[in-house]
């Protein structure tokens, strides 16, 4: 079978390995489609780590068809959604030995990329788990990438009384103001403050969502905040310091009794979080469709990764994902 391996940073190889058997306890799953994420991307620009990086590379957010489960603990021809840490390997290849329990089972019809934001859109709604009634409230939403178009789509649909788009690209402001954002500004051409501040009547924002990861984003989310509001670390902060080191102005909102509310992609029991966003999603309470903006076959993992990363503008790349 082939698998994907990132032999060098922003270098993908495709290699032949041998085909899987599972063992008790484990289950073996063809995959069908896999997401690109923006945890993917620090290896892929070159991390400090050994290269070449195992195969199947960071890919962990995918669905497949269940080939074979010793236990019966699912059934054959079965299609699950896969996570982050359901298996010890990425998901960047045909086949994948995967567990055989706390996987969720998706429906056999429907569009398989539209199943797959499942994944992400239940990472998202863990957030509102923590932090409650968001109803008649300011926010919000820095970076208009997937994550970020999906928090506009649930403030919007939980009742905040203005989601307000931030990100550099207006084609991705575009995206925003289709998902749910009722105001976009673009910081490279505005004064991001004074336009939440006119636009929320001078208050600022009650709740404010990092969805970028970099530090110079989770640093303007505390200028965008009112007193005693809410930030929202949800970007992985990953992008600039590979640690995770990042400089925020404690000391600023400290003195404005600003809540900081972190929250990790993945959670404690992320199986309720996403069969929730299955269930959104077969109700038809947001539609994820304008956050899949191309479907590559597996073979293009090496474009289809400069997509993603390089953002050229005329491609207008949003959520990537690899079909096998």
């Amino acid at each position: 079978m082939r698998a994907a391996r990132l032999r060098a940073p922003r270098q993908w190889e495709l290699i032949d390995v041998d085909e899987k058997t599972p063992q008790p306890g484990s289950m073996l799953v063809r995959m069908e489609h896999v997401a690109l994420c923006g945890s993917d991307m620090p290896e892929f620009h070159g991390a400090p780590l050994t290269y070449p990086r195992l195969q199947g590379g960071t890919g962990h957010e995918g669905l497949g068809i269940v080939q074979a489960c010793p236990s019966g603990s699912y059934r054959e021809g079965e299609r699950v959604l896969l996570w982050g840490f359901d298996r010890e390997e990425g998901l960047f290849q045909e086949q994948v030995l995967t567990a055989d329990r706390g996987l969720l089972a998706l429906p056999a019809d429907g569009e398989p990329e539209v199943l797959l934001m499942s994944q992400l859109l239940g990472t998202v709604l863990r957030c509102f788990r923590r932090i409650g009634n968001v109803l008649d409230l300011h926010a919000v939403v820095v970076g208009q990438g997937p994550a970020g178009l999906l928090f506009d789509a649930v403030l919007r649909n939980l009742g905040a009384r203005t989601v307000i788009g931030v990100d550099p690209l207006d084609y991705r402001l575009e995206a925003g103001r289709l998902m749910g954002a009722t105001h976009t500004v673009n910081p490279n051409r505005d004064d991001l403050t004074q336009a939440v501040a006119d636009i929320t009547g001078g208050g600022l924002a009650d709740l404010v969502v990092e969805a970028v990861g970099g530090e110079t984003t989770y640093g303007l989310c505390a200028d965008l905040v009112r007193r005693q509001g809410t930030v929202i670390g949800f970007g992985v902060p990953d992008k600039d310091h590979h640690d995770g080191i990042t400089k925020m102005p404690l000391l600023a909102m400290q003195r404005r009794e600003v809540r900081l509310v972190m929250s990790v992609n993945a959670g404690d029991n992320p199986i309720d979080d996403y069969a929730n966003a299955l269930d959104w999603i077969l109700q038809g309470r947001l539609d994820v469709r304008p956050l899949v903006s191309h479907i590559l076959p597996f073979e293009d993992i090496q474009p289809a990764f400069e997509l993603a990363a390089d953002k050229p503008i005329d491609a207008r790349p949003v959520k990537v994902v690899l079909r096998f």
